[in-house]
């Protein structure tokens, strides 16, 4: 997913650009959820905060820890963010369509759209 004047972070509104169109049965009408992995997030540095906080009470005997280094690894359970699901952050429906291409409007966002975030199509809007 790109956007216009190389914006990165979208919201409600905004215009989208992807690579999926009509060769790929992509109409106008149809509708696509933008998602992103928790893998993203721990990459970014502000996201990632998240990841480094407190995940238990800390009266609990073995405390866990996310994708730890060789040398950060705790008692607990290890829990490896990339087995988590992905994340639903917005839907698009899409307004244009060329062989290759689409143009989408962001019609929900729950949180930013990030450039560069997947989208899949939405079956229940079909």
């Amino acid at each position: 997913m790109l956007a216009k004047d190389f914006d990165g972070e979208l919201g409600t509104g905004m215009k989208v650009y992807m690579n999926l169109g009509s060769n790929q049965g992509v109409k106008v009408g149809d509708y696509f959820r933008a998602v992103r992995t928790y893998e993203t997030d721990l990459r970014d540095p502000v996201d990632s905060l998240s990841f480094k906080a407190a995940l238990s009470e800390d009266t609990q005997a073995k405390q866990p820890s996310v994708d730890p280094g060789l040398w950060e690894k705790s008692n607990g359970p290890v829990i490896h963010v990339r087995n988590l699901p992905r994340r639903a952050v917005g839907e698009i429906v899409v307004i244009g369509t060329t062989p290759t291409t689409s143009t989408g409007m962001i019609v929900f966002a729950m949180e930013d759209v990030h450039a560069g975030d997947s989208v899949e199509l939405d079956e229940q809007n079909q």
